[in-house]
């Protein structure tokens, strides 16, 4: 080691001898030492900076040192000899420049810092950004995945995507980086070395009053001094944690290319560290235990006891190497008063202050340290002083060892600070402190600013001396508690404002300032703290002038609320200040129920208010605990920042949460519960004292048991709102009132009483209900009072909560007259109950008796049947009468008991048993008109709104009729008719029922005249006959012997069944048997049906059809019901096949090849496509091939893009020997045969109209083979295919496409046909019977294969339009794009699908156009067939669009193609039908794809509905759709069809409902000025600008005055156009739209007036170039030479002018 250290370093002992100063001349060492200096040499400047003979007291500069003369007194030469002497030294603030290396140790962990105790009890915070470059990398990720999720939230709350919202919460969950937690990485008395940095300038900003020293602990910044020579064991590297392996740390030294590395045995043997806490990002200091060749450094923790002996560091490389942490051997050099002066590594100036040595007594110190003496000493700072380094060396044996805690650690807990010590010994000091001996071998230090002025360290703290201390913090580093022996400190009751308890009561506050607008007072608190209060502390009321009652300088009482930091919160509030101490509440543990105290109100929550005590303790008040009247919102009784006294209701220890109340007790004495219990609602009459009054209420006491009531102000009279509120002013605290006990609320511990005399009067007389059982159907008049008015009616309370509602046709004989107006809150009413609903503990009450009207009871009857009765009175429930019939009825019989009295008899009522119905289809219809029957009263039938009312109603208007029963038992019972309630009926039980509708797949039945069941179509009935004509075999009124099922309370209906053989598995089918059946899935080739509950059948394509050229989804509709018969069951694999065919099928069904005969002609689907010819299914298990040579007369190229499965076709059988192996062909000639089904050249007449296939394509036209012919093929001239000639028919057909043609022309002569495919061909639809069912089998027959169309692409991308830099071309394409009417999407709606190919192409711009057509030219030089095939493929059937449509559902384009396509059929209803389906499939958040369609809708009901279905269409798409949007579409549909006045019609609807918006207007000018209406276009401007804000009148305007330049009048926009830059001339852009109209115009003269108009404007450089360009454009373009020089001459002038 020796070797390696006199090899490397310049620094051998043996190299230089060091004197020890003292010398009055220079040496030659000196000149030395200036040499070094010279070449800045920082190693031999250091070694030699003791030896400068410049005197530092004189300041003298050391160059004059130097040049002293050589001969000098002893005097001189003493002087200089003590100068030269080192100075002991302390860290100090001023000594820890940036840059400045020092050892601390953590004494407390923060979440953005650490706290660094660094000697002399001064301390240094770490950042969490100056840690380790893993912490900062840690939080750069947090931060970057902050950013991210604020930027996901934003772009959901854009496309409010709920689904995208789980997603991002479950990446967040998943994914999402931590914030660091320092605490779980550093502990309390870790020894770190730090790097002191100059602060952030922001806490400069933030801390200009306060000292700060920011340090930073990164391992690449403090170990920088550090060379590879150092890195020898021993030496001491601070590191941070990499990475955890399984052997151990690896560890970042902050240097580049060297790592190092922690066995796991050294972490074991290191106390208070495990490898669970060792995280990446904590930095260790620690000790090197070897050097690898691998760039790998082993290292120990600092404080390892793996190594009993600490060893010293014995080399460097330079002085800078020499860092604190390290142990060193110091050699003494001197030893003083003040510490030891030592030299490391022979030439380095350390010193050790007696805090670190912890002797004091001179003559020990030269005893114990002897000059000469080697000590082991470890490193606390490196400082700088004149450009040296100084070493403060510590020698304290917990600071050697790298103890985490001090050798007294018991130092702080025996002596807490702010405790005083009356005889601390003085043992000893230095020139910065007095050091105290106390509580035997307890230590602290005195600094000399902590004592007395009057007194100095030198004659009044002599050793030995005694005195008061007071502690005021630990210095951990020296292990020195840390004191102050300044009286003031010492006396003072508190030392720090944290230790003011809060509620300390302060009897004098300073006032020091008042800050205006009672923005509250800063004061000075016990004479030395600072304090401030609130304003809304500063006095119970609200100060206007606070100035005025607090002067400054003056004192107040006050008391200590809270603390912010190091300054006291504190109130002024009387009702606060002159409490007792008992009474305040500060801390949560000495909250104790019943406790009361004074409280603020801080503020309202949704069910009462937050309250507040002192030290922030916060308590929340109900609302029901504020009074105890009603307290509907908290602030109509409290008012923020108001004192108030409350009570502890409940503590939760657990959650820290606080109940509290003002209410008067919380709970009620024996005697008050014996009180309250014997009190009865609406009887108990009491008297009563007032004890308070409130806003709305009167609180009483009820006399002799001091129990609360309330009575509300509208129950103090009978009067009228003002009459009470009259009356509650005038009651005296104390005064006796008499009431009446409404109801008793336990819970809120009071009764509500009334004082209304009409109450107290009826509860005399008992005429008050309190319970539901008391109200009964009678002309008994029931008291009570409003207790809240509706439109629709009154609700009236009477005692016990009870209450009922009138109706509003009851309340008033008016019925237009307003209920608000007449009745109001309290109002006393005498009522009548007309109606109780005992199921529902509901009654209705009348008024109209009790205010005078006649009684219907009392009106005599008029030709009764049963003579005996002669009032109206006389016909109640339970009275047998008799009865004429006057009507039968489907589902009652209609009677007459008198000429004004009617009746009625529901068909349950009619009949005794099953049997007695002789008709089940009809019951009544065994009773007829005239016939005079026995009838018993059950209750009364409201016949206006049809509803049974049970027997407890009563009349009251002339829609009640009786509600009657023929039933025998009813007749003979003397009991009261029992009605039938859902809880009395029990499943399983029968039912005779009878039909009241059939609607959704149930058939709706009563089972009484107030109960309704439901039987599905499954459980109807075993007979599937009745489903045929379902409406005829089961009509309103069949009676149906039924069974209950279940009883669905939540829709009060009874779930029925009538089928006696339900099916409820597999076993229970048999094959041939009929049975109903509900429609589950409808698929291409099957349909799935449900027989019975997880009973499953499917029926095959041809056991479902009855016609084969229909599509099943036509056919059956998921849950819809049909007739299926079981055709076989397979028990094994329990699949069941059925035929859902009718008994009239139009195609022949084939079950076996035994209904099959060689020859015969059939339909059949496509099974499958193989490479030897198509296979198809004829039956269920019947399939037949049709070879590639018999698919068609004419040679097929690519003869499988024609068939595609599931494809219907009609073919001829020619063999059929045997099971699989039957042969068909689809040769039209063979098909045809005989029969000529198809039609030949001679049979084809002009104007008939086909479908066809594209055999080939030319440049002159397209040749097309018809179908329904032999084989014939026409031409369609390019001229034909469409209304606007088409330049490349190539491009736009393949061989193979669908297309529908008009036969033109017939040349029998050449047998040519002449064919056209224009749209406006096809508008009339005036196609026969025959040629529709034609096309449609055709159709089906040729369906192809299709690919993705690339011309639905080009559709999409033509629709955006280019963006014109032209603002008039802006205004026009808005204007006439928003009128484009049928065309808005790119559809016309009675054109073919390739018309509309065209019309896109042409609609685009011509410069894209070209582009396209170039690209397209070039494709199909290159693929001739592809680039055909790709451009013209499009959907040619129902099956086709499907297809589509499952693979892309939300693309309205397709959509709208399938609604053409049905339109160009004439099948306006499937149009729309798709058109809903469209609707409901495409995605919500397509909003686009959606506008599509209901515009598509529009058009259609506009071309070929009704101004009704229109209408229809267009509201609903306002409900969905935004609306302005949608009135826009529909006036663009109505201009473009023509219809000009249900257009101006609907503009003046759209100017008053979107009045506020200008393209409206602008789009209502367009519209006029389109029609050459220009007078009206005036008065529409005029009343935009009266309508629209001021803001938005010159926009209006310009667009109007570029409407006039474009459509009307240009001399109309000219004055436009000069009024807007006349009123606002510092608008360019106005200029430069008025030149753009005029160069338009063509009108050269006004071009140049307004450029030199616009250039006479104050303009910038910028703007004026613009101008100068395109007006020299103008003139460039118009030939005139003269002028485009005489521009750019002005141009030059105007730059040089403009510089």
């Amino acid at each position: 080691m020796s070797e390696t250290y006199g090899s490397k370093s310049v620094l051998s002992s043996s190299e230089v001898s060091f004197p020890r100063g003292g010398a009055t001349a220079l040496t030659p060492l000196e000149v030395k030492e200036i040499s070094n200096e010279a070449t800045k040499d920082v190693l031999f400047e250091a070694a030699n900076s003791a030896k400068r003979t410049a005197s530092s007291k004189t300041d003298r500069p050391a160059k004059k040192a130097r040049r002293a003369p050589k001969k000098k007194s002893q005097e001189d030469a003493d002087e200089a000899e003590e100068d030269s002497k080192v100075q002991i030294e302390n860290i100090t603030f001023k000594s820890l420049i940036p840059g400045t290396l020092v050892l601390g140790q953590i004494t407390a962990v923060g979440k953005l810092d650490i706290t660094l105790a660094l000697g002399d009890n001064l301390v240094g915070y770490i950042p969490i950004t100056s840690i380790s470059e893993e912490l900062t990398i840690q939080i750069e990720q947090y931060e970057k995945a902050e950013d991210s999720d604020e930027e996901s939230e934003d772009e959901e709350d854009e496309q409010e995507s709920e689904d995208g919202k789980i997603r991002t919460a479950t990446l967040k969950s998943k994914s999402r980086p931590e914030f660091p937690e320092l605490k779980t990485l550093f502990s309390i008395g870790q020894w770190l070395r730090a790097k002191v940095v100059q602060p952030s300038s922001s806490q400069n900003q933030n801390q200009k009053q306060k000292k700060r020293i920011q340090l930073t602990i990164e391992p690449e910044t403090v170990n920088q001094p550090l060379e590879d020579e150092d890195l020898i064991p021993g030496n001491a590297l601070q590191c941070s944690v990499k990475s955890v392996e399984d052997h151990g740390i690896i560890m970042n030294t902050g240097r580049d290319g060297l790592s190092g590395f922690i066995s796991n045995k050294e972490i074991k043997n290191t106390p208070d560290l495990d490898v669970e806490i060792l995280k990446p990002g904590k930095v260790l200091l620690t000790s090197i235990v070897s050097k690898s060749a691998s760039r790998t450094v082993n290292l120990r923790p600092i404080h390892s006891t793996s190594v009993s002996k600490k060893s010293a560091v014995t080399s460097i490389s330079s002085v800078d190497a020499v860092l604190p942490g390290i142990l060193v051997d110091a050699l003494v050099a001197d030893v003083t008063k003040n510490g030891l002066i030592v030299k490391v590594f022979g030439l380095v100036d350390a010193t050790i202050n007696l805090a670190q040595l912890q002797e004091f007594d001179f003559n020990a110190l030269k005893h114990k340290y002897a000059i000469g003496n080697n000590i082991k000493a470890r490193v606390m700072a490196v400082l700088t002083r004149a450009g040296s380094k100084k070493l403060i060396l510590s020698h304290l044996p917990h600071a050697i060892s790298y103890t985490s805690t001090a050798s007294n650690p018991d130092a702080l807990e025996a002596f807490p600070i702010g405790h005083v010590l009356e005889d601390a010994e003085v043992v000893g000091s230095d020139p910065n402190y007095v050091f105290l001996k106390f509580g035997g071998s307890i230590l602290g230090q005195v600094h000399n600013s902590k004592i007395d002025k009057d007194k100095t360290l030198e004659h009044d703290f002599n050793l030995g001396s005694k005195h008061s201390a007071r502690v005021i913090g630990f210095n951990s580093i020296d292990n020195l508690l840390v004191l102050t022996m300044e009286s003031h400190v010492i006396n003072s009751q508190y030392l720090h404002a944290s230790d003011v308890p809060n509620g300390t009561a302060v009897k004098s506050c300073e006032i020091i300032k008042v800050l205006p607008e009672a923005g509250g007072i800063v004061i000075k608190v016990l004479d030395e703290f600072e304090g401030f209060v609130p304003g809304s502390h500063m006095s119970d009321i609200k100060l206007v002038y606070p100035e005025r009652k607090f002067k400054v300088g003056s004192k107040v009482r006050g008391r200590v609320l809270s603390k912010q930091g190091n300054k006291l919160v504190v109130t002024f509030k009387k009702s606060l200040v002159n409490i007792e101490d008992d009474e305040v509440l500060a801390r949560f543990e000495d909250a104790k129920i019943g406790f009361k105290t004074p409280a603020i109100v801080e503020k309202f929550v949704h069910n009462g208010a937050i309250v507040s005590f002192f030290g922030n303790l916060r308590a929340f008040l109900p609302k029901n605990e504020i009074s105890e009247t009603f307290v509907s919102n908290a602030s109509d009784y409290l008012r923020l920042g108001q004192t108030v006294n409350v009570r502890v209701l409940d503590v939760k220890q657990e959650e820290k949460r606080m109940l509290v109340t003002l209410r008067h007790s919380s709970e009620l004495t024996n005697t008050q519960k014996s009180s309250i219990d014997d009190l009865q609602p609406g009887k108990s009459i009491v008297t009563v004292s007032v004890v308070e009054k409130t806003k709305d209420s009167v609180i009483v006491e009820l006399e002799g048991n001091s129990l609360r009531g309330v009575i509300y102000t509208g129950h103090l009279t009978d009067g009228n709102y003002e009459q009470n509120r009259a009356y509650a002013k005038k009651l005296s605290i104390g005064e006796k009132l008499e009431v009446l006990v409404l109801e008793k609320d336990l819970k809120a511990r009071t009764v509500i009483v009334s004082a209304k005399k009409s109450l107290i009067d009826a509860a005399k007389q008992d005429a008050i209900p309190a319970y539901f059982k008391d109200i009964k159907v009678d002309n008994k008049m029931l008291r009570g009072f409003v207790k809240s008015v509706t439109n629709k009616g009154l609700f009236v309370s009477f005692a016990g909560k009870l209450t009922g509602l009138v109706l509003a046709k009851y309340a008033t004989s008016n019925e237009n007259e307003d209920l608000l107006k007449k009745f109001y809150k309290y109002q006393s009413i005498a009522c009548r109950v007309i109606n109780i609903d005992e199921e529902n503990k509901r009654f209705l009450l009348t008024l109209k008796d009790v205010n005078g009207s006649k009684n219907i009871d009392s009106e005599a009857v008029v030709n009764p049947v049963d003579t005996s009765k002669k009032l109206i009175g006389d016909f109640v429930p339970g009275i047998a009468t008799k009865a004429v019939i006057k009507s039968v009825k489907g589902t009652q019989l209609n009677v007459q008991l008198a000429d004004n009295l009617q009746g009625r008899i529901a068909a349950t009522e009619c009949f005794n048993s099953w049997n007695e119905i002789k008709d089940k289809k009809q019951p009544l219809s065994q009773f007829h008109k005239g016939q005079v029957i026995d009838v018993k009263i059950i209750g009364f039938h409201d016949a206006k709104n049809h509803k049974f009312l049970p027997i407890t109603h009563t009349r009251s208007n002339k829609n009640i009729i009786l509600e009657l029963s023929l039933i025998k038992k009813d007749l003979e019972s003397s009991t009261p008719y029992q009605e039938l309630t859902f809880s009395s009926i029990v499943p399983g039980s029968q039912h005779i029922v009878f039909v009241n509708n059939i609607a959704k797949g149930y058939v709706w039945a009563s089972l009484s005249p107030n109960i309704r069941g439901r039987i599905s179509f499954m459980e109807l009935t075993d007979n599937v006959s009745v489903f045929d004509d379902l409406e005829n075999n089961l009509p309103i009124g069949s009676a149906i012997s039924a069974t209950v099922k279940e009883v669905d309370n939540e829709h009060h209906s009874v779930v029925l069944t009538a089928r006696k053989n339900m099916v409820a598995s597999i076993k229970d089918v048999k094959v041939g048997q009929k049975y109903p059946a509900r429609i589950l899935k409808v698929r291409d080739t099957y349909v799935l049906v449900e027989l019975g509950e997880k009973v499953v059948a499917s029926a095959f394509i041809t056991d479902a059809l009855d016609n084969y050229s229909d599509k099943l989804e036509s056919v059956f509709t998921t849950n819809e019901f049909a007739t299926a018969t079981v055709l076989d069951i397979d028990t094994d694999s329990e699949k069941i096949a059925v035929s859902l065919r009718t008994d009239s099928p139009t195609d022949k069904v084939i079950n076996s090849i035994a209904d099959l005969n060689r020859g015969d002609v059939v339909k059949g689907f496509v099974k499958n496509v193989a490479n030897n010819g198509v296979y198809v299914s004829l039956g269920r298990s019947v399939h037949a091939l049709v070879r590639v040579a018999d698919l068609s007369d004419a040679y097929l190229k690519d003869w499988k893009k024609y068939f595609k499965p599931h494809q219907p076709i009609l073919g001829k059988i020619s063999a059929c020997k045997e099971e699989g192996r039957v042969l068909m062909t689809l040769k039209e000639s063979e098909v045809s045969g005989e029969l000529n089904v198809l039609k030949r050249f001679d049979d084809l007449v002009v104007g008939e109209i086909f479908e066809g296939s594209v055999k080939r394509a030319t440049d002159f036209g397209v040749f097309i083979k018809l179908d329904g012919t032999l084989n014939i093929t026409g031409l369609c001239h390019h001229s034909q295919i469409a209304d606007k000639d088409v330049d490349n028919v190539t491009s736009l057909f393949g061989e193979g496409d669908r297309v529908k043609v008009k036969l033109l022309a017939i040349d029998s002569d050449k047998k040519q046909l002449s064919l056209g495919m224009k749209a406006s061909y096809f508008t009339t639809g005036e196609e026969t019977e025959g040629e529709t069912d034609d096309i449609e089998m055709k159709e089906s027959d040729d369906e192809s294969e299709v690919e993705e169309s690339e011309e639905e692409e080009a559709e999409n991308d033509e629709d955006d339009d280019d963006d014109e830099e032209d603002e008039e071309e802006d205004v026009e394409e808005k204007s006439t794009g928003s009128l484009s009417g049928l065309a808005t999407n790119g559809f016309d709606w009675t054109a073919s699908i390739l018309d509309q190919a065209e019309d896109d192409d042409e609609s685009s711009d011509e410069e894209d156009f070209t582009q396209d057509k170039k690209s397209k030219k070039k494709k199909q030089n290159i693929v001739e067939d592809k680039t055909a095939d790709l451009n013209t493929r499009a959907p040619q059937s129902v099956a086709d669009f499907e297809r589509l449509l499952v693979g892309n559902p939300n693309s309205s384009i397709l959509w709208m193609n399938y609604m053409s396509f049905q339109l160009q059929l004439s099948e306006a209803d499937k149009a729309r039908e798709i058109g809903e389906r469209a609707l409901k499939t495409i995605n919500y958040r397509d909003e686009q794809e959606k506008l599509n369609i209901w515009i598509a809708l529009l058009n259609l009901e506009n071309t070929f509905g009704t101004d009704e279905s229109l209408e229809e269409i267009f509201k609903r798409s306002t409900q969905y759709m935004d609306s302005l949007t949608m009135h826009q579409k529909l006036v663009s549909i109505y201009s473009m069809s023509e219809k000009y006045y249900q257009a101006e019609e609907l503009y003046k609807v759209m100017t008053k409902k979107f009045g506020k918006s200008i393209s409206v207007w602008v789009q209502y000018g367009s519209f006029l000025l389109d029609r050459k209406l220009q007078e009206e276009t005036h008065e529409v401007l005029a009343k935009a600008l009266q309508t629209l804000p001021k803001r938005d009148h010159i926009e209006v305007v310009r667009k109007f005055a570029q409407l006039e330049f474009s459509k009307g009048d240009a001399e109309q926009g000219r004055s436009l156009f000069e009024g807007l830059v006349a009123d606002a001339p510092k608008r360019i852009d106005l200029w430069n739209v008025y030149v753009d109209q005029e160069i338009k115009q063509d009108n050269k003269s006004k071009v140049e007036d307004i450029f030199e108009r616009a250039l006479a404007k104050k303009l910038s450089r910028k703007q004026a170039k613009f101008f100068f360009t395109k007006w020299l454009a103008f003139e460039e373009e118009k030939g005139d030479e003269q002028m485009a020089a005489r521009i750019k001459a002005r141009a030059v002038e105007y730059a040089q002018s403009h510089k």
